[in-house]
């Protein structure tokens, strides 16, 4: 493994590289960074080179100035990068707030991307969009006390839908993540929520998987995602059940499942060339 610095004008931009092959960019989910992906490594770089970035503001990379068009902020740190490790065009992968992130960069960086898969999608309608910006869980904001009790009150509870009963590796990346992506994790959530998704998939080109979980909170808004790209492809990984501790931790749980999926779908597209 190779961990790497991409000194860009958006400031410091980390990620991991290893492997070789076909490039695949992974991008994470908020509050986490590229560490939620590292049990997939194994997997993926048999046959090919993974780019698994934290996005500004996460893990080990530089935040963002403020808030403003923040998925655009993201998704040109995603081409900064690769321009760092020196890679024209690549897979692009993302989950959560990384799928929205990856669907911004498939429509401005039209030329980069082979194609991409977008693992579990927040995509609202403007109606959606006010009901979710009113909810408790995204409008409290927290800030760090000199006692640690913010730790007790906003982290612990909150880190418990990454890691599964008894999987404390993973709890562990995932506390420290939280805790390096600070008060202002909020900014990727609400950047999702306003993103204009329904508009955005008709600008889409590449060849796109919208790959699911079973039983994930966001199954439904998924389903939909899949509906409304035209020619896109579907499959269905399994999950940790919804609503319970470690409802997000998708890939930690299966990850020979996901990179199967994904390593399956590139497969398809090297075939169609």
């Amino acid at each position: 493994m190779s961990r790497k610095y991409a000194n860009t004008e958006l400031g410091q931009i980390h990620y991991q590289d290893l492997g070789h092959g076909e490039p695949i960019v992974l991008l994470h989910q908020t509050a986490s960074s590229s560490v939620m992906y590292e049990r997939s490594f194994p997997y993926l770089t048999e046959s090919n080179r993974i780019i698994a970035i934290d996005t500004p503001g996460f893990g080990m990379s530089d935040s963002p100035p403020d808030s403003t068009q923040i998925i655009e902020f993201y998704s040109n740190a995603v081409s900064l990068v690769l321009d760092d490790a020196g890679i024209e065009k690549a897979h692009v992968v993302g989950f959560h707030t990384g799928a929205t992130t990856a669907i911004d960069f498939s429509t401005r960086f039209k030329k980069r991307i082979k194609s991409l898969t977008i693992f579990c999608v927040l995509a609202l309608t403007a109606d959606e969009q006010e009901e979710w910006l009113q909810r408790d869980d995204l409008s409290e904001r927290w800030h760090p006390d000199g006692e640690g009790l913010f730790i007790e009150k906003n982290i612990l509870d909150y880190v418990a839908w990454f890691a599964t009963a008894n999987d404390g590796e993973t709890y562990l990346r995932e506390i420290i993540a939280k805790l390096q992506a600070g008060p202002n994790y909020w900014w990727a959530y609400e950047g999702v929520i306003r993103y204009d998704h329904y508009n955005k998939y008709q600008e889409i080109e590449c060849p796109t998987l919208v790959l699911n979980a079973e039983n994930e909170v966001l199954y439904d808004y998924t389903l939909r995602t899949h509906e409304a790209i035209p020619n896109s492809l579907y499959k269905v990984i399994p999950c940790p059940p919804a609503d319970t501790r470690g409802w997000t931790a998708v890939v930690a749980e299966y990850p020979e499942d996901f990179a199967e999926a994904i390593q399956d779908f590139m497969q398809t597209v090297t075939e169609s060339i």
